[in-house]
């Protein structure tokens, strides 16, 4: 292992943590191609980067309703953006939330 700090999770582990079944876990892992650690009795373990990814996966299939094509291609794309533009956009959301914020507290401190 990397790390002998980091936790890392057995599948039961991360299919309560993140209300997926074992079976669906199984069938992404390997359509994802997630490069799962083992320890040292040969089981596979996540680690907090495999569990995030995977939680990234369900969003898009619940939430954004794409298909496992769809999934793939999202994630190469969010692959390829660099780490620059990512956090350019990030701090861009950021900086509106902060500037809607300070207009509601305005607005909250002019009728009182």
């Amino acid at each position: 292992m990397k790390n002998s700090n980091k936790k890392f999770y057995t599948l039961s582990q991360v299919a309560h943590l993140t209300n997926i079944k074992v079976h669906t876990l199984k069938y992404w892992c390997k359509e994802f191609k997630l490069m799962l650690q083992k320890n040292s009795s040969g089981r596979k373990i996540f680690s907090q980067d495999d569990i995030d990814k995977i939680l990234l996966i369900k969003h898009l299939r619940q939430q954004e309703k794409l298909t496992l094509t769809g999934i793939k291609r999202r994630l190469r794309e969010m692959k390829n953006i660099p780490k620059s533009k990512q956090n350019s956009k990030y701090r861009q959301n950021i900086l509106w939330i902060q500037k809607e914020l300070l207009a509601v507290k305005n607005l909250l401190q002019q009728q009182i």
